[in-house]
């Protein structure tokens, strides 16, 4: 366990490039603050990642999750109670917080524009005001995570989810019905968003912008807007990928890649939402595990045939495990992260070390490596054959 923790170190305090941003290659997310995890776990967890090295912190206005009116924001708060009651230990310049706002339909209620207003102790209306990317909804949702975050400006500033219909969160089909509902959408569209990101920047309120579950379409109009408008373009996409969900190594890596629009990708979803440890099918999940919380929540990330690759895994692991001489838990654990760090076309990707996952990573060797991700690359999204699965991939945090 000593050299799991040394290797986890190691791979936070590692740092990349995001625009004008240092991160730490690991980046702590932190959407169960205020849900699974309550203060006080929470401040353990942010101490505990900073101790490792890492400095890389992502929120979101309506987190936690699952969202609920009654504590939507709420993560950004006991961030900001974090960094008051941190003040005499850790500068803020240090640290690197990246957070996200609510665009229209998808998961984000009324109440996440009522709950702006109330950061800022403004009246929040009759709540019934839908969230929308309009500059002065941009700019309020802004300045309502400075509010509750406590500070002066965010590093990242994030696009939640497009504006428009797109297959996201486990959907894979463009659907044209969706596209023709947007054209009665009040859609700020690309320049508009762009323009009100740049003022905000000029203002110092935002370093660096970034996208979310974003598509190639998305990239290239994104980044082109940002040209047209003389607008420093996105650093960031912070989208699905992990052994069982890897659509984006198709042609997102491609739009992303440092010789065409040069984003880096922050990975999220790295371990399925922990499904990937195995401990939903081998019973190892506790009653504040994130799918028996909530247990509709996520289903990509446990349905019938992630289930069936993690079973494969885990039986894969079992033998695998006896020849590195960890458990099969730390295996995976080990191969799942080493994957995603080192695996993909876009250099710059930073994984997100989910803040109900552990942070301690086993070691595993590249030949019991090679033997699982043999067996399970049938059985995961997008099956690329062993040869672009290079031996350094099997090495964790090299």
């Amino acid at each position: 366990m000593a050299e799991g923790v040394a290797q986890a170190a190691a791979g936070a305090a590692r740092r990349v490039k995001l625009g004008s941003l240092n991160v730490s290659k690991v980046c702590l997310g932190t959407m169960t603050f205020g849900s699974m995890s309550n203060q006080d776990t929470a401040f353990e967890i942010l101490d505990r990642f900073i101790e490792l090295g890492g400095n890389f912190i992502d929120t979101a206005e309506m987190y936690p999750v699952p969202v609920k009116a009654e504590y939507a924001g709420e993560s950004e708060y006991i961030i900001g109670r974090w960094l008051k009651a941190r003040a005499g230990r850790i500068k803020r310049d240090e640290i690197v917080i990246a957070s996200k706002v609510s665009g229209p339909r998808a998961a984000a209620g009324p109440f996440v524009v009522a709950n702006r207003a109330r950061a800022l102790g403004h009246p929040a209306g009759d709540g019934n005001v839908a969230a929308d990317f309009s500059p002065g909804q941009l700019r309020q949702s802004c300045e309502a995570s400075l509010a509750r975050l406590g500070i002066e400006c965010l590093d990242l500033f994030q696009l939640h989810w497009p504006e428009r219909h797109v297959p996201k969160w486990g959907a894979g089909q463009y659907v044209k019905e969706e596209e023709e509902a947007d054209e009665g959408r009040d859609l700020q569209g690309f320049d508009s968003v762009v323009s009100t990101i740049g003022a905000l920047i000029a203002e110092g309120k935002v370093k660096e912008w970034g996208i979310s579950n974003e598509t190639s379409y998305g990239v290239a109009q994104a980044c082109e807007a940002a040209k047209r408008n003389g607008v420093r373009p996105p650093v960031s996409i912070q989208n699905d990928f992990s052994l069982c969900y890897r659509i984006f190594e198709s042609e997102l890596a491609e739009s992303c890649s440092t010789k065409h629009y040069n984003i880096g990708l922050i990975a999220y979803g790295v371990l399925n939402g922990g499904a990937l440890s195995g401990k939903y099918l081998r019973g190892g999940a506790t009653a504040s595990s994130r799918f028996n919380f909530c247990s509709g929540f996520q289903p990509r990330y446990h349905s019938d045939r992630a289930n069936a690759a993690i079973e494969l895994r885990a039986r894969t692991c079992e033998f695998a495990s006896s020849i590195s001489c960890n458990s099969s838990a730390a295996f995976v654990r080990s191969c799942s992260l080493a994957w995603m760090t080192s695996s993909l076309p876009c250099p710059r990707s930073t994984p997100q070390a989910s803040s109900r996952t552990s942070l301690h990573v086993a070691i595993c060797t590249p030949d019991c490596s090679a033997y699982f991700f043999a067996r399970f690359s049938a059985h995961t999204e997008v099956c690329p054959p062993l040869s672009l699965l290079p031996l350094r991939t099997f090495r964790v945090l090299s």
